[in-house]
């Protein structure tokens, strides 16, 4: 099974065998920024932080061997200034369609398995996430959203810089 990891900089370099672990099961990693900032959102730094924050995410990532083709803005923060810094990079913005709010407190794995599980469909993206907190209901969600999926109608893969392919598909949608 594959998936698509967007990895934030600093948090690379404080982990790095984390990340060259990720790349060596074929897993995708995408920058996420170097420092998530978030205050005030994403698409609203000024230009040129913008951009270093795009760059220095992927700088960190390349010196691990990564070579991220895909990048997903803090808090899915967008605007059209942003795709335009983070295509002038070799970045394709990608947010996602299914968010179980497994970052909030409190969130139960069965209450994040029945989020994922009502709303994804055939070409969802669902985003969960590995820090920000206790991520334990998260792990514990996972074992039963993998099996649900496996289904003949649902596919886990990773995504690619090209979105109409994805790691690891099997031909159905």
């Amino acid at each position: 099974m594959r998936a698509t990891f967007f990895v934030i900089g600093y948090l690379a370099e404080a982990n790095p065998d984390l990340v060259r672990q990720e790349l060596r099961l074929r897993m995708t990693v995408g920058n996420h920024s170097y420092n998530h900032s978030q205050v005030p959102p994403f698409a609203q730094l000024p230009p040129q932080l913008l951009s270093d924050e795009i760059a220095l995410g992927e700088q960190v990532l390349s010196q691990l061997s990564a070579q991220p083709r895909l990048f997903r803005p803090p808090g899915g923060s967008t605007a059209p200034r942003l795709v335009r810094a983070a295509a002038a990079l070799g970045q394709q913005v990608v947010l996602w369609s299914v968010d179980p709010a497994d970052w909030r407190p409190g969130s139960s794995a069965k209450e994040i398995t029945k989020r994922v599980l009502s709303a994804v469909r055939p070409g969802s993206i669902v985003i969960l996430h590995d820090g920000g907190g206790d991520r334990s209901a998260t792990l514990a969600a996972l074992p039963a959203i993998v099996r649900a999926s496996g289904g003949a109608v649902l596919h886990l893969v990773a995504l690619t810089a090209d979105l109409r392919t994805a790691q690891g598909a099997t031909g159905n949608p």
